[in-house]
């Protein structure tokens, strides 16, 4: 099953716009993995400029990252916190990824086609991590719309691209969590 998320998330917690630290705790680190349904903590530490801190199902893990001002509509603003940076998670070895791809979507080698998303997220699902963890490029972004809507807090974009080359289409695997039930720690 493959899926989208949306782009940009905001944050409209103005009360919290300098404060030097923000714990968000999500009770699932993703909502389609089983092997992923235990929490993760994302800690941003800093002002304009900090570390997000990632821990849980994924691994531990910090990254730069900055906070900025961003424009949700017209006359309502927020902020956004993005991080991105090389780090060393637990996600299956990506041999074995691509061998499993391989075999479940018949040599589709189109990163659109639904047997290659199709087979790449079964996969995700069944493969264990790799025993030493892995690199990866992690892209986060983390938002809050301010009225907990859906009964959350906030909203996460969570991206883990392995660093080493990948039989996938355009040379890199790309991961991605779906985070669930976030909450603000107070």
């Amino acid at each position: 099953m493959a899926c989208a998320a949306a782009s940009s998330f905001i944050i409209a917690a103005p009360e919290r716009a300098h404060a030097a630290s923000l714990t968000l705790e999500c009770a699932r680190a993703d909502v389609f993995n089983p092997s992923w349904d235990a929490p993760i903590t994302f800690v941003f530490e800093g002002d304009e400029r900090g570390t997000l801190k990632v821990a849980g199902a994924l691994g531990e893990f910090e990254i730069p990252a900055s906070r900025q001002p961003l424009q949700i509509e017209p006359g309502q603003t927020g902020e956004a916190i993005d991080g991105n940076a090389k780090a060393h998670v637990k996600l299956p070895a990506l041999s074995d990824l691509d061998a499993c791809i391989d075999k479940g979507s018949g040599g589709s080698t189109d990163a659109t086609s639904d047997a290659f998303l199709n087979a790449r997220d079964q996969c995700m699902r069944t493969l264990p991590p790799a025993s030493s963890g892995t690199d990866a490029v992690a892209q986060i972004r983390l938002g809050f719309t301010g009225d907990s809507g859906g009964g959350e807090d906030a909203f996460v974009v969570f991206k883990l691209i392995y660093d080493a080359a990948s039989r996938a289409p355009g040379g890199k695997m790309v991961a991605e969590a779906f985070p669930a039930q976030c909450k603000l720690k107070k």
